[in-house]
């Protein structure tokens, strides 16, 4: 936050700047916008301002600090509406914000946790495949904040059902397991919106970059996984 200058009878542009930590250049915009225009000019039409100009860009300070818009912050100050309401809004855009930069961070790690053992164009598609799931998952926010649990529950539930055939040494082509895995497409299906750019985005994920660990599922389990998907293609196609 700047800290609030002593007035002393007048600030010319470039003595406010220096007072407050900002150049000129900023101050001139200010002016261009309408955000803060200086009460006098010398007679030589060098901008000076005054007590109430230097409270105002105190204020506007405080408010850009708080990540208000330039626009917004001109329509505090000139319009007078409930500062508490717009502060409201602002905070649920920063919540918003947060959450973006949270999956951002989540797909940034999952890909550098694969860089360094797959090549360049695996490494695009991987980013391209992690980007897709996530929209997908941006658009499904209000179910999944809703349902979150009981959806990881089913997963986590077919997981170690599918483990325990895998411990049993069942083919990916047995009866049981193609049961699951028709189960696990139903969910995929679900899950994606029968998109099929989703559908073949969690296959390459499953494929070349599992997560060590989602609601109990391995990347030896998704293999298996994606084994019995193959299987259950094949048994579709045999029967077409």
């Amino acid at each position: 936050m700047v800290e609030r200058p002593k007035f002393q009878r007048g600030f010319r542009v470039g003595e406010l700047a220096q007072a407050t930590g900002l150049t000129v250049r900023t101050l001139h915009h200010y002016e261009h916008i309408g955000l803060l225009s200086p009460r006098a000019r010398t007679k030589t039409g060098h901008r000076v301002y005054d007590e109430s100009d230097v409270r105002r860009l105190y204020q506007v300070c405080a408010l850009r600090d708080m990540g208000l818009p330039l626009v917004e912050i001109r329509h505090i100050l000139d319009d007078k509406p409930r500062l508490v309401d717009l502060l409201r809004a602002h905070s649920l855009r920063v919540e918003a914000e947060i959450s973006r930069l949270e999956r951002l961070r989540g797909l940034l790690r999952h890909a550098l946790t694969h860089g360094r053992r797959l090549a360049a164009d695996d490494l695009l598609a991987t980013i391209e495949a992690t980007a897709t799931v996530s929209r997908r998952v941006d658009s499904l926010q209000q179910d999944l904040h809703r349902q979150g649990k009981a959806f990881e529950a089913r997963w986590r539930k077919l997981g170690a059902e599918l483990r325990a055939c895998m411990k049993r040494g069942l083919a990916p082509a047995s009866p049981r397991v193609l049961a699951l895995a028709h189960k696990a497409r139903s969910y995929i299906g679900e899950f994606a919106g029968g998109d099929d750019t989703t559908i073949a985005a969690l296959a390459h994920l499953r494929r070349v970059a599992p997560p060590k660990n989602l609601a109990g599922w391995t990347p030896a389990l998704m293999k298996y996984l994606d084994q019995a998907l193959t299987e259950l293609e094949l048994e579709k196609e045999k029967s077409c």
